[in-house]
């Protein structure tokens, strides 16, 4: 379409385990949605303004026009959206490789996971990951910007909120930096790094966190949890869908889900369940845990309760509908999920430190409870599966009440609200950023080129390579040639101000 404009978008993410992806890629459906809805209201109208010129009996003129004028508003935007694992693409041994130390620390350590979750939850602790992640993730973050010249950049990770607003200091362009926080009540320090232009958060007690660390309390929003919007929308009946996977109709229907990585004690809660023999049919969600999911099918026929296993599904929305309870582990988007379904939750196990507090959200609201054993979750099935059970009742009621289903469209929109206007150019368009690529560019480049020659030595030259006092000397020139940079582009652009 001529003459539309693109804005782009930036996600930060890390694949420390499936919330923060699952996050950006809700909030990314949620702008398609809203892009083809504009996209469509603005046709309608053309079509309409049109079609009301050639129906008039007497049309304005163009000034020299033989045609009648067809002034319109410009066309809404397009969005282009790039979600990236900075860790992954971006950041330089050892940081990435620590960072993939998550997923096999919660699996086999968790209770090493909760005791480094607490000891870092401070100011000091947090400046101190700071001061030793910037050097080996900030020519990587400023490299980043500047080749994908986003108009807002979003970050939906802890981690790389105090280091990507190091980098657009450095680089001294008014970028947007929005944070969107992916936990519901144990906030940690590092998700509220000054300097962002706004913090999206889930809960009010989240954002009363934000505000005991006396930030600007202008700049949060209590918003909900970013889940995909197919969760805003309606879907068959729960007969209907029960029907569609080959369930009875007169029997509880106990969803059990290990997350997207299919942890979470899945394996055990089946058994149990099975052992205890109660009166129910299990849709059991292995995510891409395929070995569970392999070794469920082989068993399936020796439970003594009727189940059906899948693996990663793309219909989680109807799982849940057909459902009556969910049996999941303590994971924030799980849970805003089934409220958003309005389904009752019995939590199976949690990730000390960062998940403990998704348990007392989900005990305070009433809408679920902790099993700590097998025996509490066999217990607390038997209580809700009994005909018109009142507990039932009560947490599915509780659910409706506190649900935000529309959250990733209201996120969506608060996130479009920080682009520029379509009648101004983006911040990449402007004289300033004109003036300054090259400076800042030219080091960023040096580094690539040197990055692709070393990887081509063998290690130990490579080493040998990097110690020699020329490298140091050219490292130490090229740093205080960065803070050179900046204090000029600073220079250039308080005089443009005056």
């Amino acid at each position: 379409m001529a003459n539309t404009v693109q804005r782009t978008i930036l996600f930060l993410i890390a694949d420390t385990g499936a919330g923060h992806r699952s996050a950006a890629n809700a909030i990314r459906n949620a702008i398609a949605v809203i892009s083809q809805q504009e996209q469509e209201a603005w046709q309608a109208k053309q079509q309409q303004h049109v079609g009301g010129i050639e129906g008039m009996a007497e049309s304005v003129m163009s000034p020299g026009s033989s045609e009648p004028s067809t002034l319109l508003a410009l066309p809404p935007p397009t969005y282009r959206i790039e979600i990236v694992n900075v860790f992954e693409e971006y950041s330089r041994f050892p940081l990435r490789e620590a960072v993939k130390l998550y997923g096999p620390t919660i699996r086999y350590n968790p209770k090493l996971y909760g005791r480094v979750f607490h000891l870092s939850n401070e100011s000091s602790r947090v400046a101190a990951v700071k001061t030793v992640a910037t050097p080996l993730i900030h020519k990587g973050l400023l490299q980043l910007i500047t080749s994908v010249q986003p108009d807002v950049i979003v970050s939906i990770h802890a981690m790389l909120n105090h280091v990507t607003i190091e980098a657009l200091r450095d680089l001294h362009l008014n970028i947007p930096f929005i944070t969107v926080v992916t936990d519901l009540i144990s906030v940690h320090y590092a998700w509220f790094a000054p300097g962002a232009d706004c913090y999206i958060v889930p809960t009010e007690r989240a954002k009363q966190l934000y505000l005991e660390r006396d930030l600007d309390p202008e700049r949060v929003r209590v918003i909900g949890m970013p889940i995909d919007p197919k969760f805003s929308r309606p879907t068959e009946s729960k007969e209907e869908l029960r029907r569609k996977f080959g369930l009875a109709q007169d029997v509880p229907v106990v969803l059990l889900v290990g997350g997207g990585e299919g942890s979470g004690g899945l394996q055990e809660a089946v058994r149990a369940i099975s052992r205890a023999r109660l009166p129910v049919q299990m849709l059991i969600i292995t995510g891409r845990n395929k070995r569970l999911y392999a070794h469920l099918q082989r068993t399936r026929s020796s439970l003594h309760v009727p189940a059906k296993v899948y693996g990663f599904v793309q219909n989680m929305p109807e799982m849940m509908r057909a459902a009556d309870v969910i049996v999941t582990k303590a994971g924030p988007g799980t849970i805003a999920e089934a409220l958003a379904c309005d389904l009752p939750i019995i939590l199976s196990g949690y990730v000390p430190g960062q998940e403990e507090g998704n348990v007392d959200y989900v005990l305070k609201n009433e809408v679920g409870v902790l099993a700590h054993d097998a025996i509490e979750l066999v217990d607390t099935l038997r209580l809700l599966i009994k005909p018109g059970s009142l507990e039932l009742r009560r947490w599915h009621e509780n659910a409706q009440r506190i649900s935000r289903p529309r959250a990733s469209f209201d996120i969506a929109g608060t996130i479009l609200s920080f682009l520029p206007p379509l009648e101004k150019p983006g911040i990449w368009q402007t004289a300033l950023w004109r003036k300054s690529r090259s400076t800042l560019l030219a080091p960023l480049r040096a580094d690539v080129r040197t990055r692709a020659a070393l990887r081509k030595l063998p290690r130990m030259s490579r080493v040998s390579f990097l110690r020699s006092p020329v490298m140091r000397r050219l490292a130490h020139l090229r740093s205080t040639g960065l803070s050179y940079r900046r204090a000029h582009i600073i220079d250039i652009d308080q005089k443009r101000d005056k």
